[in-house]
C-alpha cells in the first residue's frame, strides 16, 4: 500500500480523499493557492503547502510547482482529484517521468479516452453505437452543422463538468457559440478544440461506473441517471436508473467492452444518452473520479477511494464481478452558491452553515463559517442520501434540505427541494431537457411570509442594543422618540414591505396591533411561535423561517431620474470576475443586446450585453482586472441623447 500521498486538489475532494487515506495509514499531503491558505482540507490534511496565488494557472494547474512540492515532501503519488489535471496527459507523464504513481488510469487511457473524438472513433470501431456529429477540422464546422442540422452541441474534446458546451438552435447563433465554447475550453482545460454533436431530444443521461486493474481486471458498479442538469451540469444524480434491465446490461456490456479493449486502469465512467425509444449512444468517458461517485458507493457499500489506492498500489481490484451487488436506492443533490431564479448566476461572499442535517452523508470542503470566491467552482456541498425505495430517499433529500440551514449566501437548496418535490420527478419522468422545459415553475417564488420582516425587524432592533448605537440613516426609515413606532422597510425576493413595531412593557406591538415578546440569544431569535436562526452582516440579515432562506435589505427609494439630457445606463457587474474580452471601444456606438464584454467567474464566461443603442462613453476596466459585484463597468450614453451620429462611428 502507497505510504505518502500529495493531492493535487482543493475543496470537497481534497476532503474526500484526505479522510480514506487517513483510515488506510498514508500520509497526506496538500498543496493550495493563497486564497485556500485557512481551507478546511488544508486543516485536514497531515502537511501542506502554497504553491501559488489564487488563480488555478498559477496553482492548482502549475505542474512544475505541485511535483517540487512532492518532491520535498517524499510522497509516492500523487491523487489529482477531479477536475483540473485529473485527466491531463500532460501531468499523468510529468508524474510518472518524475517517480510518482499517478492514481489515475494509465496514460495510454488517457491519451485514448480523455479526448471525446478519440474515445468516440474507439467505440465506432467496436461497434458501440455514438451520437452523430463532426470531430474533424475546424475549419468545416459550420458547414457540417448545416448537414447535421439545428439543433445541435458544441462540446469541447477535453475536460468536462459543463464547461465548454454550447447548445446552438440556429445557424445564426452557431459563430458566437463556437467562439464561447473555444475560450471555456481553453480557460477550463487549456485545450480550445471543439467537436459538434446532433441534439438528442428528451434523452436520460445515464453513465456506467466502471473500474479496471494492471492485470486487465475490469468490472462495472452499476449505473447511475444524471439526467437533472442546468447549464449542462448535473445537480442531481441518483442510483439505480428506472431503465428496463434489458437496456442497463447493454450500457453494462458496451462500457465493459471499452474498458477492455483499452485495458483500463483505475476509476472511470463511461457515459450515454438513452433517448425514449430505448436508443442508447456513447458521449464520452471520464478518466478519473466522478463528483456523485457517492452515489455509488452507498449502493454498493465500496470506497471507491480505497479501490483506487488499491488499484494504484498494484494489487488487484478486491471484488471479481460476481461478488459486487447492488441494494437500495441513493441520490446525491449538489448544494451551490448561486441564485436560480437568476438563471443560476454564481454568487460569491461570506457563507455560514448554520445547521448540518443528521443521518445523511455530506462532502463538503467548508468551514462551518467560511468565503465563497470567485476563483474556483460554485459548488458548496453534496448531500447523499439512502434507503430501500426510490420514495424514501426523495423524501429524505428533501427533509435533509430543509434541515440544512445555510446563510449569509444564496444556495440553490430551495431549488433542490422544488424539483425532488415536482411531481414528474417523483413518477421519474424526467430527461436531460427537463429544468430548462421547466424552469418557469421550478423557480416561481412563493409570497414572503409577514412573520419574515416581522422578524429581520426585531432581529435589527435587538441586535443594535448589543452594539455601539450607530443610527440608521435617513434612507432606512427608522426613528426613535419614546415609544413612538419604529419603521422598518425591507426588500426581499423583489417585493417591499413596511413593518413598524412599538415597544410596550408586555413586549413588541407589530403595526399597531399584536403584542409578542422576543428573545436574543446568540444568533437566534426566539419567539413564542417559532424561532428563527439568522446572519447580519452590516445592515443585511438572512434569516431561516420553516426551512426556507430569506435575504433581506433596506429599503432605499430611488433617486429621482436624471434629465434624458444627462441619462447613461450604468451597466454593473453581476458578479464578481474577471474581464476576459472587451468588444467594444470608448466613442463607439453599438445597438441594443450588442455584446460588450465577457467576464469570467467559477470557470464560466458571463456575458454583458448592451441593453440599448447608444455611444460607450466610459470603460471601467481592462482585460485581466478582476471585478467586484455590483462595480460600474460601462457607461452607455442612451439613445434618446444621440444626435445625428454616424451609422459608422
Amino acid at each position: 500500500m502507497i505510504n505518502a500521498v500529495l493531492i493535487a486538489n482543493r475543496g470537497e475532494i481534497a476532503c474526500r480523499i484526505i479522510r480514506t487515506a487517513h483510515r488506510l495509514g498514508i500520509r497526506t499531503v496538500v498543496v493550495y493557492s493563497e486564497v485556500d491558505t485557512h481551507s478546511l482540507a488544508v486543516q485536514m490534511a497531515d502537511e501542506s503547502y502554497l504553491i501559488g496565488p489564487s488563480s488555478a494557472s498559477e496553482s492548482y494547474l502549475n505542474i512544475p510547482k505541485i511535483l517540487a512540492v512532492a518532491k520535498s515532501t517524499k510522497v509516492e503519488a500523487i491523487h489529482p482529484g477531479y477536475g483540473f489535471l485529473s485527466e491531463s496527459p500532460n501531468f499523468a507523464k510529468a508524474c510518472r517521468e518524475a517517480g510518482f504513481i499517478f492514481i489515475g488510469p494509465s496514460l495510454e487511457n488517457l491519451k485514448k479516452m480523455g479526448s471525446k473524438s478519440k474515445a468516440k472513433a474507439i467505440a465506432r470501431k467496436l461497434g458501440i453505437p455514438v451520437i452523430p456529429g463532426y470531430e474533424g477540422n475546424e475549419m468545416d464546422l459550420s458547414e457540417r452543422a448545416d448537414q447535421i442540422g439545428y439543433p445541435l452541441m458544441i462540446k469541447a474534446v477535453m475536460g468536462g463538468g459543463g464547461k465548454g458546451i454550447r447548445r446552438v438552435n440556429s445557424k445564426a447563433e452557431f459563430q458566437a457559440a463556437l467562439e464561447a465554447c473555444k475560450r471555456e475550453a481553453s480557460a477550463a482545460f487549456s485545450n480550445g478544440e471543439i467537436l459538434i454533436e446532433k441534439h438528442i431530444p428528451n434523452a436520460r443521461h445515464i453513465e456506467v461506473q466502471i473500474f479496471g486493474d494492471s492485470y486487465r481486471n475490469v468490472v462495472h458498479l452499476f449505473e447511475r441517471d444524471c439526467s437533472l442538469q442546468r447549464h449542462h451540469q448535473k445537480i442531481i444524480e441518483e442510483a439505480p436508473s428506472s431503465l428496463p434491465p434489458e437496456i442497463k446490461q447493454k450500457l453494462y456490456d458496451a462500457a465493459l467492452k471499452l474498458s477492455h479493449t483499452i485495458h483500463y486502469e483505475g476509476a472511470g465512467t463511461v457515459e450515454f444518452l438513452v433517448d425514449t425509444a430505448g436508443h442508447f449512444y456513447f458521449m464520452e468517458m471520464n478518466t478519473r473520479l466522478q463528483v456523485e461517485h457517492p452515489v455509488t458507493e452507498a449502493i454498493t457499500g465500496i470506497d471507491l477511494v480505497e479501490w483506487q489506492f488499491r488499484v494504484a498500489s498494484q494489487e488487484k481490484l478486491p471484488l471479481s464481478q460476481h461478488e459486487i451487488s447492488s441494494s437500495g436506492y441513493a441520490l446525491e443533490a449538489r448544494l451551490y452558491a448561486e441564485d436560480p431564479n437568476n438563471n443560476f448566476k454564481p454568487v460569491t461572499g461570506d457563507i455560514w452553515i448554520h445547521n448540518l442535517p443528521k443521518d445523511v452523508r455530506i462532502e463538503t470542503g467548508l468551514h462551518t463559517q467560511d468565503t465563497v470566491t470567485s476563483y474556483y467552482d460554485s459548488l458548496l456541498a453534496k448531500l447523499i442520501v439512502s434507503g430501500s425505495t426510490r420514495a424514501e430517499i426523495l423524501y429524505r433529500a428533501c427533509l435533509a434540505l430543509e434541515n440544512w440551514n445555510i446563510l449569509g449566501l444564496q444556495t440553490n437548496a430551495s431549488f433542490l427541494k422544488s424539483l425532488l418535490q415536482n411531481k414528474n420527478i417523483i413518477e421519474n419522468h424526467i430527461d436531460i431537457g427537463f429544468i430548462d422545459s421547466h424552469y418557469d415553475k421550478l423557480t416561481l417564488l412563493c409570497e414572503v411570509p409577514k412573520e419574515v420582516y416581522v422578524a429581520a425587524s426585531l432581529i435589527q432592533i435587538l441586535t443594535q442594543q448589543l452594539e455601539e448605537p450607530t443610527p440608521w440613516n435617513d434612507n432606512h426609515k427608522w426613528h426613535l422618540e419614546g415609544f413612538s413606532p419604529l419603521f422598518f422597510e425591507w426588500t426581499c425576493r423583489g417585493n417591499v414591505q413596511t413593518v413598524s413595531l412599538t415597544f410596550s412593557p408586555k413586549g413588541w406591538i407589530i403595526d399597531s396591533s399584536e403584542c409578542i415578546e422576543a428573545t436574543l440569544l446568540e444568533n437566534t431569535l426566539f419567539l413564542p411561535t417559532f424561532s428563527t436562526p439568522f446572519w447580519k452582516k452590516k445592515d443585511e440579515i438572512s434569516l431561516v423561517y420553516h426551512g426556507e432562506t430569506y435575504f433581506l435589505k433596506p429599503h432605499t427609494n430611488p433617486m429621482a431620474h436624471p434629465s434624458k439630457e444627462h441619462e447613461k445606463a450604468h451597466l454593473k457587474a453581476p458578479l464578481t470576475g474577471k474581464v476576459s474580452l472587451i468588444f467594444v471601444s470608448e466613442g463607439q456606438l453599438v445597438q441594443e443586446s450588442q455584446p460588450l464584454l465577457i467576464l469570467e467567474a467559477m470557470k464560466m464566461e458571463h456575458l454583458i450585453s448592451a441593453p440599448n443603442r447608444g455611444i460607450i462613453k466610459q470603460l471601467f476596466y481592462h482585460v485581466g482586472d478582476v471585478v467586484k459585484e455590483g462595480a460600474d463597468v460601462i457607461d452607455i450614453q442612451a439613445q434618446e441623447t444621440l444626435h445625428d451620429i454616424p451609422e459608422n462611428r
